[in-house]
């Protein structure tokens, strides 16, 4: 009788614990098995353990730091991911190396771009803002034969906006005319410094180095006379 009766007890206790048991699952108790998982925690640690940077840590003794020139100071990596940043060297990061690079090429020819399809103020007329010959046939290479990704028309602003704003509409009234309004590239204002030279400057330089030349010392003479006169 007695055995029976702890049987019994036995069986109730073990129902009493499933039943609460499935109640906090439920429920979403801090001590639910649904909420909180070991292998989640594991995941989470070993994801910060692979986001230690690579090599040795500086360390701060008897007054001075080792090794003096920079590193990182948290904590090592762990065992296996030396391995794997060793087997595996160098990459990831050559991916970011390289990452890199083709980001400032980029850059730099984006650069370059802006200052081709530049209409610098040596484009300009002094009176009325109007752009010059020089200007036009700028203006013209740019719609012409710039890349339709690159083609975009900068204007350098002038000391006044007022000016500023006779350039950009100068600017935008010829493209329309060359353009007859059909895909015009945008034109936008620039604040930049001037590069290079007016081509009226570098034709008279040019003149003047042409008009400098020394006329030949040697004189050639025509019909062979020399020729002659060394066969006697």
């Amino acid at each position: 009788m007695a055995t029976a009766v702890k049987m019994q007890s036995y069986l109730l206790i073990i129902f009493a614990v499933s039943l609460m048991n499935g109640v906090t699952a439920e429920a979403g108790w801090p001590w639910s098995s649904a909420t909180c998982s070991e292998e989640d925690s594991k995941e989470a640690k070993w994801a910060e353990r692979a986001s230690r940077p690579v090599g040795s840590r500086q360390k701060y003794k008897f007054g001075e730091l080792w090794p003096p020139y920079p590193r990182p100071t948290g904590p090592k990596q762990h065992f296996w991911n030396r391995y794997h940043h060793a087997h595996y060297w160098p990459y990831p990061y050559t991916c970011e190396d390289r990452a890199y690079v083709k980001d400032i090429m980029d850059r730099q020819i984006h650069n370059g771009w802006t200052d081709q399809n530049t209409l610098y103020a040596y484009h300009f007329d002094k009176d009325g803002n109007k752009l010059t010959e020089a200007g036009l046939l700028h203006l013209r290479w740019i719609m012409e034969h710039a890349p339709e990704e690159r083609r975009m028309i900068f204007v350098q602003t002038a000391n006044s906006s007022i000016s500023s704003q006779e350039r950009l509409a100068n600017v935008q009234y010829a493209a329309t005319e060359m353009s007859d309004g059909r895909n015009m590239p945008s034109a936008m204002l620039r604040v930049s410094p001037t590069y290079g030279r007016p081509a009226r400057e570098e034709d008279m330089k040019y003149r003047a180095y042409v008009g400098s030349i020394l006329a030949p010392r040697i004189q050639y003479t025509t019909g062979g006379g020399s020729a002659a006169n060394g066969s006697n």
